[in-house]
């Protein structure tokens, strides 16, 4: 268990990769003598979850919790750490269908304030090139590909006798074509990428079923639990840990039906 001063050590070391643009607002000295060892010193370098994916939990974690000055330091983060600009947007593109129009156009407001901070960025954003797909008939035969794929033919069973595919069909086929047929084939992340912000923002709405079904997803398509609970514990540190605990238990359920 690392103790006070190597925590301390660490965010030290972790600093000139960290934005130099302030963010936490100097009100307490108290405050920031917990947070900013804990945070950059404890969490971001905790073993079993690379540093750019625990960006990503952590963008995506902001997305849901809509606070503007949180966001924009973590994209600042992003970009530090060499994410393009079509790879931190593309985050808020892939979280349309897990956390909302609000929040995702929100994000994508933030994104581009601080993609206009520096020149670079600027001149990296770039229109995309994705190529779309014409029908929502090929839309839905490519989500079903990608979801085989992925996550094996249990996933598309899933959805077919999900709630939303038995009530709302059409809503359901729409939404099922242009998440999984069109955002999920994107370029601009990887599927892993793409998973670790969905367990992220799954986790910090408090959508307790979806997480777990995501998590199983995410077994099958190569992530290692322990990815699987840091993602959880990193984006909870900034929902609140009482969804880490909650979040884990989902996970610890999961696992136990894998085991038995």
């Amino acid at each position: 268990m690392p103790q006070a001063d190597e925590m301390e050590r660490k965010a030290q070391a972790l600093r000139p990769r960290l934005p130099e643009h302030p963010w936490m607002p100097n009100v307490s000295a108290d405050y920031q003598r917990i947070q900013a060892p804990l945070t950059w010193g404890g969490i971001w370098q905790a073993p079993g979850l690379a540093l750019d994916l625990r960006c990503l939990a952590t963008i995506s974690a902001q997305c849901v919790n809509g606070w503007d000055f949180g966001l924009q330091h973590h994209i600042r983060m992003g970009l530090g750490l060499g994410m393009s600009p079509h790879k931190i947007k593309g985050i808020f593109i892939q979280l349309l269908f897990y956390a909302g129009i609000p929040a995702t156009v929100f994000g994508l407001l933030q994104a581009q304030k601080v993609i206009n901070e520096r020149p670079e960025w600027k001149r990296a954003d770039t229109p995309s090139q994705e190529r779309w797909l014409d029908t929502l008939e090929e839309k839905l035969a490519a989500a079903t590909e990608l979801r085989t794929s992925l996550w094996g033919e249990q996933a598309n069973q899933e959805i077919e006798n999900s709630i939303a595919q038995q009530l709302t069909p059409e809503a359901s086929d729409i939404v099922d074509g242009y998440n999984f047929g069109e955002v999920w084939r994107r370029s601009d992340l990887t599927p892993k990428e793409r998973m670790v912000c969905v367990l992220a923002a799954l986790m910090a709405r408090g959508h307790w079923s979806q997480l777990r079904q995501y998590i199983g997803y995410a077994l099958n398509m190569g992530l290692e639990r322990q990815e699987i609970c840091q993602v959880i514990s990193q984006a909870g540190w900034y929902r609140g840990w009482p969804h880490v605990e909650d979040g884990l238990e989902q996970a610890r359920q999961v696992f136990a039906g894998r085991d038995g």
